[in-house]
């Protein structure tokens, strides 16, 4: 009896060897196959990296079957980061117009302010200064994958003006 495993994500892998996989079969020898005639041996079937289906070979007191096993590995989505233009204060910086992902898979966008996502940006459509944010993407699949984005807030420029001296006329100044 065969239980195919949960989906994982890239660059996870799966394990085709845990109970749970053949909960119910009766009690005997398992080997793993990439074939069905039991010809080609799984060479880790305790980390498989790669969807495809396999086979698992219950062997009892000589008879055997086989039976196939289907493993997903769901890739990572697809994340492009554009960074944003820089702007002068007292402008802010908005991380969750269009432009910074196009081009990026469809998912959920969330915003981090370190890239383990367990600090939230406050405000990802108004950061007032200069830093790294993070921009994760999580697909229909939830599988997620980050990337920083760079934002610019420069600084306004310092202007100091000094009053010259009056003149007489016709003089200039």
């Amino acid at each position: 009896t065969i239980t195919d495993p949960a989906a994982v994500c890239a660059p996870g892998t799966v394990d085709i060897t845990l109970p749970a996989v053949t909960a119910g079969s009766d009690a005997g020898t398992l080997t793993y196959w990439t074939d069905a005639g039991a010809t080609s041996a799984l060479a880790t079937p305790g980390a498989v990296a790669v969807s495809s289906t396999y086979y698992i070979q219950l062997d009892v007191a000589g008879c055997t079957v086989v039976q196939p096993v289907v493993v997903t590995i769901n890739p990572q989505p697809n994340l492009v980061i554009t960074d944003p233009a820089a702007v002068c204060e007292p402008l802010t910086v908005d991380i969750t117009a269009a432009a910074v992902t196009a081009g990026s898979d469809v998912g959920t966008l969330t915003y981090w302010a370190d890239a383990g996502a367990t600090i939230a940006v406050p405000a990802p459509n108004a950061i007032p200064v200069t830093g790294i944010a993070y921009i994760q993407l999580e697909d229909a699949n939830t599988c997620t994958t980050i990337q920083a984005v760079n934002v610019t807030v420069n600084p306004q420029p310092n202007l100091v003006i000094t009053d010259p001296a009056a003149v007489c006329a016709p003089g200039t100044v």
